[in-house]
């Protein structure tokens, strides 16, 4: 058997001799800047739309949006990995995952945009009143 090392923390889950695979931990936090990369496509603009009225299934999201499960798919992951929506598996059919908007995702980048609309109004006031004080 082969023992190696994954990288960068070094928790290796071996299945076979032939194939390793790596369980890697993520220390991921809900930047501003990793939920602004993750809404920067339209169409996950739209799926973040849609589950705002409520939890949905993946295939549902598909129809509404018109994509295929693939593509869809794609685009779930990179809203999972932003932590913009969260997934859960159902009681009754353990295969089906509902995804749910994560609104803690949203009120950091609203309480980002809220302290830089706050700086923004200040540097508008400081150039205010120094207009003001040239045309006097």
């Amino acid at each position: 058997m082969m023992s190696r090392v994954c990288p960068p923390w070094g928790r290796l889950t071996i299945v076979n001799d032939v194939v390793n695979y790596c369980w890697v931990t993520h220390n991921v936090d809900m930047t501003p800047g990793s939920v602004i990369e993750a809404l920067s496509d339209p169409t996950r603009r739209q799926i973040v739309t849609l589950l705002s009225g409520g939890p949905k299934r993946a295939g549902e999201l598909a129809a509404e949006v018109g994509m295929s499960a693939p593509a869809i798919s794609r685009h779930l992951r990179v809203l999972l990995s932003a932590l913009v929506i969260a997934d859960e598996r159902l009681d009754e059919d353990a295969r089906a995952r509902v995804f749910r908007l994560r609104p803690q995702s949203i009120t950091t980048l609203q309480a980002w945009l809220d302290q830089l609309m706050t700086g923004r109004a200040s540097l508008d006031a400081a150039a205010d009143e120094q207009s003001d004080r040239q045309s006097v």
